[in-house]
């Protein structure tokens, strides 16, 4: 069921809390990235930042959107905080250390502690050369066959020492410390508008890993349909360059 709002509205119908949607930022059948919950919209940023004035709305006009690109000109962000949105991730190890270094959210993570990890990795589909300027960075593609067949052996051979070490009675906690780096773990990650801008502007940028960036443009793409005009302002002030028409989103963001 969608509800409903006033035709009048800038806020455009949104998927009801019991409707999960899911993307798969990887394109391999197990990365994933879900909108669990958003609480609030555009019309909780215009509240917050009206109250200074004893004002309140139930939907957002011209008026209202020109005052949220206010907001975001002038860098008053507390408007912007009084909003949640929770995601349940997988994505590979080393994409979620990546991940938790944005320290202002809340996280809870899977751990191999308690349950058993299951056989599966991520895989790279293109095998990328380091860039020649950016040393952290990379660029360009490797066309070498023997690079997936070694890479194969490495899991493989790390998933047969995993499970003779659990085979042996090794506890979970030791035996998780042979897994590699691309094995998959699920997180929550629960955080406001204030803070996924600061996300997508870091991860979304060319200095950051193509995975993370991946899973930065799900996040923007579930969470665009319920903050269009916030989400708007601030790829209009920071992101003007980045292409909304590859996700659809550029009548909604206002490309």
């Amino acid at each position: 069921m969608i509800e409903q709002t006033n035709k009048n509205s800038l806020q455009p119908n949104t998927p009801t809390l019991t409707e999960s949607i899911s993307i798969d930022p990887l394109g391999d059948g197990i990365s994933s990235v879900t909108l669990v919950r958003a609480s609030g919209s555009d019309v909780d940023v215009v509240n917050a930042a009206r109250v200074s004035y004893g004002k309140y709305v139930t939907e957002i006009t011209e008026k209202d959107a020109k005052l949220i690109h206010y907001l975001m000109r002038h860098n008053h962000t507390s408007p912007f905080e009084h909003n949640q949105l929770s995601f349940r991730i997988k994505c590979p190890l080393y994409v979620a250390r990546q991940w938790m270094r944005h320290r202002m959210n809340s996280y809870n993570e899977i751990s191999y502690r308690y349950v058993q990890a299951k056989d599966e990795f991520y895989q790279p589909r293109v095998w990328r050369a380091p860039d020649e300027v950016n040393k952290q960075s990379s660029g360009g593609s490797i066309d070498n066959p023997d690079i997936n067949a070694t890479y194969a052996q490495a899991l493989e051979h790390a998933m047969k020492a995993y499970n003779a070490l659990l085979a042996a009675g090794v506890c979970r906690e030791q035996a998780r410390g042979v897994l590699p780096m691309c094995t998959y773990t699920e997180f929550i990650f629960t955080c406001n508008l204030h803070s996924l801008f600061h996300f997508l502007k870091l991860r979304l940028g060319q200095g950051a890993q193509h995975e993370i960036q991946m899973y930065a443009q799900a996040l923007l793409r579930l969470a665009a349909p319920h903050f269009p005009v916030s989400l708007g302002a601030w790829k209009e002030l920071h992101m003007p360059g980045f292409d909304l028409s590859l996700y659809g989103l550029e009548k909604l963001l206002g490309d």
